[in-house]
């Protein structure tokens, strides 16, 4: 139940290649679905409703495609600045480029900040920046990842296999910038 997440009109339509416990689906009614709440790999509604059931990834999948309707929107987990990003450390260009994204045959790119007066008032993760995330090719996510590492030299860089995403966090001034690359089909 994080306050810190997309709106849903910003994310509608996009279906990640693989979901982890964090991630959320929003409904434009308010309603919202959360993985892994209470039980790994889980999805359970919060606010629970009465009639209410837990879902399961191939559900949660289906609720978010496009055919499905634009309703629904998936919004990604984003980690807190407290601990070290999800995945394996990538440091180099040559790591980067030696990933192995398949089955995927695209991404998304999220964005999030945390600024000087968020983490002032508690915020450890950031908040997602308006507009709907950016859709890439996998040649534009590694550029991306490769283009964080080459002007940042402080940049961290993972990717997370089991989750099906990768993660850029830096700082520019007193702002931190986290980037979640979500793979998809």
């Amino acid at each position: 139940m994080t306050p810190h997440a997309a709106s849903p009109a910003a994310s509608v339509g996009v279906v990640p290649l693989r979901f982890f416990d964090g991630d959320t689906v929003r409904g434009l009614q308010g309603e919202a679905w959360h993985r892994g709440l209470r039980s790994p790999s889980v999805w359970e509604q919060f606010p629970p409703a009465k009639q209410s059931a837990l879902r399961s990834d191939d559900q949660m999948r289906a609720l978010l495609r496009e055919d499905a309707g634009p309703e629904w929107a998936f919004v990604p987990y984003l980690p807190s600045i407290t601990g070290p990003l999800p995945g394996t450390a990538c440091v180099t260009v040559r790591e980067v480029r030696d990933l192995r994204l398949v089955p995927a045959s695209g991404a998304v790119l999220y964005a999030a900040r945390l600024g000087r007066t968020q983490s002032f008032l508690g915020n450890d993760q950031g908040v997602f920046t308006g507009g709907p995330p950016v859709r890439l090719r996998l040649a534009d996510l590694r550029a991306t990842l490769e283009g964080v590492l080459a002007r940042r030299p402080s940049a961290k860089v993972t990717y997370h296999r089991l989750a099906g995403r990768a993660y850029a966090r830096y700082a520019i001034g007193s702002t931190l910038h986290t980037h979640v690359l979500l793979l998809t089909r």
